[in-house]
């Protein structure tokens, strides 16, 4: 039932149409029976008695009946492509939604590659269940219903005969459905693995090159798909048994019924009407109950997806509350309190008892080896992990407030390396603020010494590839904090933004920096002494754990 239960909550905006393709199944139906009905007066009745005004009647209302389910037919097919399109945009949406509210850096951080394949493979999958194989499953059952009672009112032997099959079909599907499951779980698991290795071989191409391992990473992926292969393998060999075991029941199910009409029909007790009956009813009792016995397979593939997709809905959230308010632009400083943290797949503690007050206006620089702890501390202000123990405070002439998600609007940050998406140089920059007028972005732009994007083929409206590919490490660095300068907070948190700038460059981004902001209160990570000696301290994160 918890299935159950999560695919209606995820079918809101689509139950009008789930509710209408019903609809226009069961007159499908009602049309098939129709048929079956028609075709028996036709050949007992009206070919045998009729005038042939009541054989054109009948030809007339035979072809109305063959033409309605053509049209019940594409109505169902255009209403059920809509549909899965609908549902499948919105579930990825909010998966997609999901992802940013997340707490991060926790131990139980999923991989990207296995975060896209969910987001493809399983949502695919749900999206069928929802809007495809459940309303098929209710319109089967009514048919079989139907089908039943048509031909008891013919014979009720066989009608039970081939009714028992239905019971059989119940066991036969719960006996099948864990082992299923099981194989399911196992080759999702290992399509998220081909996911993760493809993924990040495409975005360390060139790494690996460099070291010569692309044939070892290769084999590496041609193993995993090998074992996933394997697991393909005895699904399909367990899923052809039991449809071989299935097949040759309703095979000779089929062969039983055409006996007895056979025998019947010698014995003078039925007609050749009914017996044509007989034959087409046969076939709208056992196709319905061997469509819902291939459907089994199918409904507990989607448990599995269910079960993958609700590890994404049920993370842990990053916060309660409504939407983060924005800037204030009042000029703001930080304080850290007794500060403790240790991540939580660590086995030491970044920071232990760390203290410092950032006063509003001053220019600080943090420096240590890599690994000490200086990016901890900018996700620590940035509410993006919580500490141990102690606090970190935000305050202004106004009064003071503990970091949270809702204060990250107080921070302006850029962070180390190439962080541009595919898309426009615009897009990358309205990341910052969608609302950003031309005049804004030229304005970040020079601040950021980056006027060169003006002098690109398409201006703003240049085109970048994934990672700002068509531009040098320090144009996409410069671009990147061009972005980050839109943000209205009052702490800029810059982490060597200058690593890849030549030394004419980095002297003329720090003094235009410097010129716009004088009254902000600025946190550089940096391992050069030049920076440094442009802030008003320099504080060795090393020195306080």
């Amino acid at each position: 039932m918890k299935y159950l239960r999560w695919i209606w909550n995820r079918m809101d905006g689509i139950k009008w149409n789930t509710l209408i393709r019903i609809i226009a199944g069961i007159l499908r139906v009602g049309c098939g029976l129709l048929m079956v009905w028609l075709c028996r007066s036709f050949i007992d009745r009206t070919i045998r008695t009729g005038s042939t005004h009541d054989i054109v009647m009948m030809v007339v209302f035979l072809v109305l009946t063959v033409v309605c389910r053509v049209i019940l037919n594409q109505v169902y097919y255009y209403m059920s492509i809509t549909a899965h399109t609908k549902q499948t945009n919105r579930i990825r949406l909010d998966a997609f939604n999901r992802l940013f509210d997340r707490r991060l850096y926790s131990d139980k951080e999923m991989h990207s590659g296995d975060v896209s394949s969910r987001l493809s493979k399983d949502i695919e999958v749900v999206g069928e269940t929802t809007t495809s194989l459940l309303p098929r499953i209710l319109i089967t059952l009514i048919q079989l219903i139907g089908a039943f009672l048509l031909m008891r009112s013919m014979d009720r032997w066989l009608a039970w005969s081939l009714l028992l099959l239905t019971p059989l079909a119940i066991v036969f599907g719960k006996y099948i459905a864990r082992p299923l499951r099981k194989m399911t779980l196992e080759i999702r698991d290992r399509e998220s693995h081909i996911q993760m290795q493809v993924q990040e071989g495409v975005e360390h191409n060139a790494v690996l090159r460099s070291l010569g391992s692309e044939q070892w990473v290769a084999e590496r992926l041609d193993e995993t798909q090998d074992s996933l292969m394997g697991w393909v393998k005895k699904r399909a060999r367990f899923t052809v048994v039991t449809r071989l075991v299935l097949s040759l029941c309703f095979g000779l199910g089929y062969l039983l019924a055409f006996v007895w009409g056979g025998l019947q029909l010698r014995a003078g007790a039925i007609t050749f009407g009914v017996m044509t009956s007989f034959l087409q009813l046969v076939s709208q009792i056992q196709n319905p109950i061997y469509t819902l016995l291939n459907m089994v397979p199918q409904a507990i593939h989607s448990t599995a997806s269910i079960d993958r997709l609700e590890e994404i809905f049920n993370q842990e959230p990053e916060k309660e509350g409504g939407a983060p308010e924005t800037g204030t632009g009042k000029i703001s400083g930080i304080r850290a309190e007794s500060l403790s943290f240790r991540y939580a797949t660590g086995d030491q503690p970044v920071f232990s008892g760390f203290s410092h007050d950032f006063r509003p206006g001053t220019k600080t620089s943090l420096m240590g080896p890599t690994g000490i702890g200086k990016t901890t501390l900018f996700r620590l202000m940035l509410a993006l992990i919580k500490p141990d123990s102690g606090r970190l405070v935000i305050y202004d002439e106004d009064g003071e407030k503990d970091v949270s998600p809702d204060t990250r609007h107080d921070f302006v940050f850029v962070p180390q390396g190439n962080t541009l998406m595919s898309g426009s140089v615009r897009f990358n920059l309205q990341l910052a603020k969608p609302s950003a007028t031309d005049e804004e972005l030229r304005e970040v732009l020079h601040t950021a010494a980056a006027d060169f994007v003006f002098d690109l083929p398409e201006g703003l409206d240049t085109e970048l590839g994934e990672r700002g590919i068509g531009l040098s490490e320090g144009q996409s660095q410069r671009i990147a904090i061009a972005r980050g300068l839109l943000r209205p907070g009052s702490i800029l948190l810059l982490d060597e933004i200058s690593a890849s700038l030549d030394e004419a460059t980095e002297r003329e981004l720090y003094t235009r920096l410097f010129n716009a902001y004088p009254g902000r209160t600025m946190i550089f990570i940096t391992h050069r002494p030049t920076v440094s000696g442009l802030c008003d301290e320099t504080i060795r994160i090393g020195d306080f754990q």
